[in-house]
């Protein structure tokens, strides 16, 4: 598989978590916490793709 195709890969499935992630946060999470989730959800999103762009450094 090329870094290419594997970087885009890679890509969308981390946007499809941080959606599935968001949902899960508007529906399980009560009123008030709901801001810490959202931001809980991008960090770890933001976490997620460094560490994504980080291993694709490695690969040949």
């Amino acid at each position: 598989m090329s870094k290419k195709s594997l970087e885009i890969g890679v890509s969308c499935g981390l946007v499809f978590l941080m959606i599935a992630l968001m949902i899960l946060v508007q529906t399980a999470a009560p009123e008030p916490l709901r801001p810490a989730g959202f931001v809980l959800a991008v960090m770890v999103f933001i976490f997620l793709m460094g560490g994504a762009g980080f291993r694709l450094i490695n690969v040949e």
